[in-house]
């Protein structure tokens, strides 16, 4: 499996299939994230597209990430502050995303929030999961907790490459579908 640092060289040599395994391995954190910080879902997607374009349309002349997972965020919620405000609605993001610039050490108590908050959106992603059919959930288990790659997960459940990308794929898209309505349903009492 490709470390994060791994992935960022090769987006930056101009490595297609490297730059969307990085999109792929924070599209999630990212959104969970922006909901987290505003129930505009659209405009949550929309600032993770953008990211990853101006990502891929700069990489010549974007320097090398010493933490890349805290880059892809800080330079997420910045852009999300600025598309926020763009939007006309007032915003305490700026606020937000110092908590995680690899420069700021949150102190103990903010760190044990933020343990609770992940701690929340994992209990709520589980219960997400275990709504899924139980093919689905142990090939989602193979792919992100085990961290196999799609062959391998080919050899150990003896089902066809397109199988296990399809079911993932599926599996991926009701777990985004689940989370958008759940942003929607909490944007209406906001």
């Amino acid at each position: 499996m490709n470390t994060d640092e791994t992935l960022w060289e090769g987006m930056l040599r101009g490595d297609q299939d490297m730059f969307l395994s990085l999109y792929e391995r924070y599209y999630h954190a990212l959104l969970f994230i922006g909901l987290k910080e505003i129930k505009d879902a659209q405009l949550v997607k929309d600032t993770i597209q953008q990211l990853f374009l101006y990502l891929w349309e700069k990489r010549q002349t974007i320097q090398r990430a010493n933490n890349v997972k805290s880059y892809l965020v800080t330079s997420f919620l910045r852009k999300l502050t600025a598309d926020w405000k763009k939007s006309g609605k007032v915003s305490n993001l700026q606020v937000v995303y110092s908590q995680y610039d690899e420069d700021t050490a949150p102190t103990p108590e903010e760190a044990l929030i933020k343990k609770d908050e992940q701690q929340q959106q994992f209990r709520h992603l589980a219960d997400y999961i275990n709504e899924l059919p139980s093919r689905q959930k142990e090939l989602l288990y193979l792919k992100y907790y085990e961290g196999l790659e799609y062959e391998e997960i080919v050899q150990q459940t003896g089902l066809t490459l397109r199988t296990v990308y399809n079911k993932i794929h599926e599996a991926l898209k009701k777990l985004r579908l689940d989370v958008v309505n759940t942003g929607h349903s909490h944007s209406a009492s906001v």
